[in-house]
């Protein structure tokens, strides 16, 4: 039977952090993932107004929360590339979010599995 190591209060603080860490990057995860369709979404749209003829292109509606406006092409250009700019800056917050909480995560787990070996299991199953 292997010998067991014992837990100390740094060790149960590192597991602590590693499992609030570990929620937070699925959180980022879901989050990222949100930010990536709705750029793809806007792009879509985007080129979706260039194949419009200028009779279509005179009144475009557009959802705004649970409302319909109507845009002409060019405000709606305007439109579209704000959202898109705006969903780019979160895309690339998250993105350097989720990298810096992986890399804070495979630093505890290093530390805890130098101690714990294969008494512990840090690897999620996915």
């Amino acid at each position: 039977m292997p010998e067991h190591t014992k837990v100390s209060a740094e060790d149960q603080a590192l597991l602590n952090k590693f499992a609030r860490s570990y929620q937070t990057q699925t959180q980022l995860k879901a989050k990222l993932k949100e930010a990536k369709t709705l750029v793809e979404n806007i792009n879509e749209a985007s080129d979706e107004i260039l194949l419009l003829d200028d009779e279509d292109s005179a009144s475009i509606p557009c959802r705004i929360g649970s409302c319909f406006v109507h845009f002409n092409s060019d405000s709606l250009n305007d439109h579209l590339e704000a959202k898109k700019a705006a969903a780019e800056k979160v895309l690339a917050e998250k993105t350097s979010d989720l990298d810096t909480i992986t890399t804070e995560m495979e630093t505890i787990k290093k530390v805890l599995y130098a101690k714990f070996g294969d008494q512990i299991n840090l690897d999620a199953e996915e």
